[in-house]
């Protein structure tokens, strides 16, 4: 299931139900309530403006109205507490359970996870304009190819069946995204770019010395409507230190612990043989947390123009796997594998496969492969 989405729907029943009761007016605007990952330890699993938003047109001091929020909340199936902070904040806690049944729903979709049906018989276009309209300088071809085509994979996947014949700036196009210009190339100088100015190189020249995976994840890393150097020595990089091997790793580590996990007789198993128990480490609850935030991510990345939002998001997924990872080496009570657990075992594991499909996913919006080993 979409967590957000869950989330969004619970609240809205629980302002119907106080609108019901007459204790809230009918008609309340709620499309701008937010549901979004606090910023801080202890403020809960996500953090709503529901009582700062309807507080004007409700005319009702927003602490009463989170406190009557509040308690419609706390009876929700799968929250397990509602603290309300700063002026009206709504901090939620999920339950065990509720973690366990956002999970399945991911390893259910699989690549599905997050897509949508909303477009209807036309493909929408993509074009390109120059961030800065006085500019002589043409734009990059190998951003362009790159931003153009991560963007119309999203669109895809959204249900849009975007058209990926894109188009200048004297065109019409239905997403228009300002790109900034690709600036210069350091690292190695090698005989592929020699002679070139860095917005003449394509997407084929640059993959022809990084690969293309590096080639066109290097084209996301910075904003689109950003100059962007582009540093080959780090997509060349055998580290953590580089996005595309530590994105990479994190798959190919993905694979390497369920095929362990198989040889050790723990294959995979379904939600009612998970022990919930294994969703309240806190490194486990906040990689449960980016699983919940992929198929928002995906949406503003495309309502924002901006890919390397997504690059950015899957980033951070790859880095909680690998922290909890190295944490499970000092600490054999939090390992993957535990085979004087079997039902432990396999929350672990439904949690690896659900890093591995959302990664897996994103990387092939993206434009990239998702290896399932490091070679």
């Amino acid at each position: 299931m979409d967590l957000i989405e869950w989330l969004r729907r619970g609240i809205q029943d629980a302002v119907a139900s106080l609108q019901t009761g007459g204790r809230l007016p009918a008609g309340l605007d709620l499309t701008s309530i937010g549901i979004e990952v606090p910023d801080r330890t202890g403020r809960g699993d996500f953090t709503c403006n529901a009582a700062l938003v309807l507080s004007r047109p409700a005319g009702m001091p927003s602490p009463i109205l989170a406190a009557l929020l509040a308690e419609a909340l706390e009876s929700m199936d799968g929250i397990a507490s509602v603290e309300i902070a700063g002026p009206g904040f709504l901090n939620l806690t999920l339950a065990p359970a509720a973690w366990a049944r956002m999970l399945a729903g991911v390893l259910e979709a699989g690549s599905r996870y997050g897509a949508g049906e909303r477009g209807g018989a036309g493909h929408p276009t993509i074009g390109f304009d120059a961030t800065d309209p006085q500019s002589t300088r043409p734009l990059s071809p190998a951003r362009c190819e790159a931003v153009g085509t991560a963007l119309a994979n999203m669109l895809d996947h959204l249900g849009f069946r975007a058209d990926r014949q894109f188009r200048a700036p004297s065109q019409r196009a239905d997403v228009v995204v300002r790109l900034g210009p690709l600036v210069g190339v350091k690292g190695r100088d090698p005989t592929a770019v020699t002679g070139h100015l860095a917005d003449d190189l394509d997407l084929s020249m640059i993959a022809g010395i990084v690969g293309d995976d590096a080639a066109r994840l290097g084209m996301l890393i910075e904003p689109a409507d950003a100059p962007l150097v582009l540093d080959l020595d780090l997509l060349l990089d055998q580290s953590h230190a580089n996005p595309v091997f530590d994105l990479h790793y994190a798959h190919a580590r993905c694979r390497a612990l369920r095929q362990q996990a198989e040889i050790r007789g723990h294959g995979d198993s379904d939600e009612d043989r998970w022990d919930v128990r294994a969703f309240e480490d806190g490194g486990a609850q906040l990689i449960l947390r980016l699983l919940a935030l992929y198929p928002s991510q995906i949406d503003l990345a495309v309502r924002q123009r901006e890919p390397c939002r997504l690059l950015h998001y899957l980033c951070s997924l790859a880095g909680g796997l690998h922290r909890q990872y190295y944490r499970s080496l000092g600490a054999p009570y939090l390992r993957f594998i535990r085979d004087d657990d079997r039902l432990l075992t396999g929350a672990r594991l439904a949690l690896v496969r659900g890093v591995e499909a959302v990664l897996k996913s994103g990387l092939g919006l993206l434009g990239s492969s998702a290896p399932d080993e490091m070679r």
